[in-house]
């Protein structure tokens, strides 16, 4: 009850009672984190003088989401984000920082040729690490799957982004399941 009350949400105040205790609280935290992580990406992680707090800068990005995703634990689909959160947040911290991808996932994406890049390198502008797999920490939990899209869609996912993505959709459909509900009962 206190947590409810510590931050107030006006929009939230002007929705009928029915509605606010079915959605998401605490949502207000999500777009900060997410430009966070975007800056983090497209302007430290593209700069050379903030290449070693980079590591650093990522996992607390990451971070930022946590109260957000426990506060909404009634929700399965943000559990589900929750475990593919941490499941990111295990295989980077396990490979300093950094998610591992290897030199088939970069050629497969097609934005960078593995021949430009250096084993343990860090390719600008994205949250990976260029290793081999046998260099690489819980490699079956990093960037490994291949989504083939067309051309410049193509991208290397790891099994904790498919959980995000997967989690974001069914929370989507579970809060309009919950409002849905919750305007019928009035």
């Amino acid at each position: 009850m206190l947590a409810n009350s510590a931050v107030r949400n006006p929009a939230r105040d002007r929705l009928p009672a029915r509605l606010s205790s079915v959605l998401p609280t605490w949502l207000w935290i999500v777009a900060p984190a997410v430009v966070a992580q975007v800056a983090v990406l497209h302007v430290f992680g593209r700069s050379d003088t903030f290449e070693r707090a980079l590591p650093v800068l990522l996992i607390l990005s990451h971070l930022l989401l946590l109260p957000f995703l426990l506060r909404n634990l009634s929700f399965i689909g943000f559990q589900l984000v929750l475990v593919g959160l941490l499941l990111n947040l295990t295989v980077m911290l396990c490979n300093g920082g950094l998610m591992p991808v290897a030199p088939e996932a970069v050629r497969a994406v097609g934005r960078q040729d593995p021949a430009t890049l250096s084993l343990g390198e860090h390719i600008a502008g994205t949250k990976n690490v260029y290793l081999l797999a046998q260099d690489a920490r819980l490699w079956e939990l990093s960037d490994v799957i291949i989504l083939r899209l067309p051309h410049p869609f193509t991208k290397a996912v790891s099994a904790g982004d498919l959980l995000v993505a997967l989690g974001i959709a069914f929370a989507i459909t579970e809060t309009a399941l919950r409002a849905s509900a919750a305007g019928r009962r009035s």
